[in-house]
């Protein structure tokens, strides 16, 4: 008779068995079903699913085991038909060189209609500006010359003191500006000068004085009324004779002064080179003519002596 002999150690599934046999005639084969019953894994076990993770892999089999890229899915994927339409390519014919031709000629002309109404639109606000500004200083000055004679004829010595200013020679536009602001503020628009009328032809004999001649110097000596609203001033009127002085008022001087060498105008050349350089100081009177419905002068009458 077989005697088995079991000693168990531990408790609930930690079990360990010892087997002892003793027995004379039986093998091991017949007892092939207990062995397996507590030594083999069932194939859906814990212990066979663990040993599965915990053993050491390959490097082959860990390489195999990498997951997959998810690659974006494209619509024939689900059975779409994808179709492409071919670009659409202009044909470079006559008809359609000359309708690009058209398209940009109109464009240009286009472009030149709106730069031409632009130039046309600055040159307007600037005429706006300018006669804005010579309203305002007319008013300025109007204030203070209204109904007065005496006052116009002050303002009048005290801005053209040393001629027309050109602006060049005057560090502040500003004082440019008072002249011809003061012109036409307290002259009439049709003010009468000699042979001349107008403030632009009191404005340009101002202008030759200052050209022709150098160092001006006009200075108020004095003044006196008239019957019919009428003012008289004298006045001094110094300048320094220059080249140009000579070329514009004595024209006739320099024609001859070439003429030395031939023994013909040496009078006149002598002339000339007395003249050049030399300072002059002229007495002058000038008569204003005064409207006391317009407050402003409606004629100057200038006189000089040039032999005294």
């Amino acid at each position: 008779m077989d005697v088995l002999e079991t000693r168990s150690l531990g408790f609930g599934a930690s079990m360990k068995s010892f087997t002892r046999l003793e027995s004379g005639g039986s093998s091991p084969q017949q007892h092939q079903p207990l062995f397996q019953a507590f030594g083999e894994k069932k194939e859906g076990s814990p212990r066979r699913l663990a040993a599965s993770f915990t053993r050491k892999r390959d490097v082959t089999e860990l390489y195999d085991a990498r997951p997959e890229p998810l690659l974006p899915s494209s619509p024939s994927a689900y059975g779409a038909t994808v179709i492409i339409k071919p670009r659409r390519k202009r044909l470079q014919t006559a008809r359609r060189r000359e309708q690009c031709r058209n398209n940009q000629a109109r464009y240009r002309t286009r472009q030149r209609e709106f730069i031409h109404e632009l130039q046309e639109r600055v040159e307007q606000l600037r005429e706006e500006v300018q006669n804005l500004s010579v309203k305002r200083h007319t008013l300025c000055y109007g204030v203070q010359t209204k109904n007065n004679i005496w006052h116009v004829v002050v303002e009048y010595f005290r801005l053209f003191r040393y001629g027309y200013l050109a602006p060049m020679s005057e560090p502040n536009p500003s004082n440019l500006r008072d002249q011809e602001w003061f012109l036409r503020s307290a002259m009439s628009p049709d003010i009468v000068i000699g042979e001349q009328s107008g403030v632009d032809a009191l404005i340009e004999q101002w202008r030759r004085y200052s050209t022709y001649f150098g160092n001006l110097n006009f200075q108020l000596k004095g003044m006196e009324e008239q019957p019919f609203g009428a003012l008289v001033a004298t006045a001094s009127f110094s300048f320094t004779i220059t080249e140009t002085s000579l070329r514009h008022v004595f024209p006739h001087l320099l024609a001859t002064s070439g003429a030395e060498h031939t023994g013909f105008g040496t009078e006149h050349a002598m002339l000339w080179t007395r003249l050049l350089g030399r300072r002059l100081d002229c007495r002058c009177s000038l008569r204003f003519q005064w409207d006391d419905s317009a407050g402003r002068v409606t004629q100057l009458d200038w006189k000089m002596d040039l032999l005294t």
